[in-house]
């Protein structure tokens, strides 16, 4: 089975906890500094290399996270063509993922 491009942020925020699964906040160091999630890795989409992705197995299970799902979608986009087959990104981004959270977490709106 495929695993699809993007993840809504009921399903997504269920692995939060699974260290199995590595979530990367691609936002700039500006929008990260102003609120991010906990436990997430932060590689800012402008230093962002492929040879940063090496590291990881091309199975490895990634959630991508951006402000509104855009940038994130660039990026999982340009993962899938590297080989990472479970790489996804965050539908709606840190705004969508804030629907769903008891605190929300400040999001940068520039």
């Amino acid at each position: 089975m495929n695993t699809p491009l993007e993840i809504h942020p009921k399903e997504a925020k269920s692995t939060l906890s699974n260290s199995s699964v590595i979530w990367i906040d691609i936002r700039e160091d500006e929008e990260w500094d102003y609120g991010h999630l906990a436990g997430v890795q932060h590689i800012p989409m402008s230093r962002m290399t492929p040879e940063y992705f090496s590291r990881f197995p091309k199975e490895q299970k990634m959630i991508i996270v951006c402000r509104s799902g855009g940038r994130s979608m660039r990026v999982t986009h340009s993962l899938r063509n590297l080989g990472f087959i479970h790489a996804q990104s965050l539908a709606g981004g840190m705004i969508g993922m804030n629907t769903l959270l008891e605190k929300p977490i400040p999001v940068l709106m520039h």
